[in-house]
């Protein structure tokens, strides 16, 4: 077998072995965008709601709701997952979160604090269907799915 017939079949071996490896490499970013788009479905998946229960603020007005989310973040920011629009309130004022099948509150060292059903929060409590959190002027009630 002559030389020029040995290059050209390592030629086309290694030209192999490259296509080879790249499908291989496109096929696993295929699976890592796969599994961050499942990752991210469930992240904004809803779990329930909170519904404004009474609220003297003419911007939310009783009957509103926000979306619960597994982390759910309650306060003045715009960012918040439920804005409230109150002085009262913090900018990042309390949190709501699933933690083993249990929904938590925490109140994040806000100034006029959380309560929770007229109880006011000073660590993570837990947090039942139909509970009434207390934040600035606004009563919400939790609703899960």
């Amino acid at each position: 077998m002559s030389p020029i017939y040995v290059l050209f079949a390592l030629r086309i071996v290694l030209a192999v072995l490259l296509y080879g490896f790249l499908g291989l490499l496109l096929w696993m970013l295929w699976q890592d965008v796969r599994v961050a788009a499942r990752a991210s479905q469930a992240r904004y998946r809803r779990l329930g709601r909170l519904v404004v229960l009474e609220s003297t603020l003419p911007a939310l007005a009783a009957g509103a709701n926000f979306p619960l989310l597994p982390v759910t973040s309650l306060g003045r920011a715009a960012t918040s997952t439920a804005t409230i629009p109150d002085e009262a309130v913090s900018m990042e004022h309390a949190l709501l979160h699933l933690r083993e099948g249990q929904w938590w509150i925490e109140d994040l060292d806000s100034r006029n604090g959380t309560c929770l059903n007229e109880v006011r929060v000073t660590r993570s409590a837990p947090v039942m269907p139909g509970d009434v959190i207390t934040i600035g002027r606004v009563k919400l009630k939790i609703e899960i799915e």
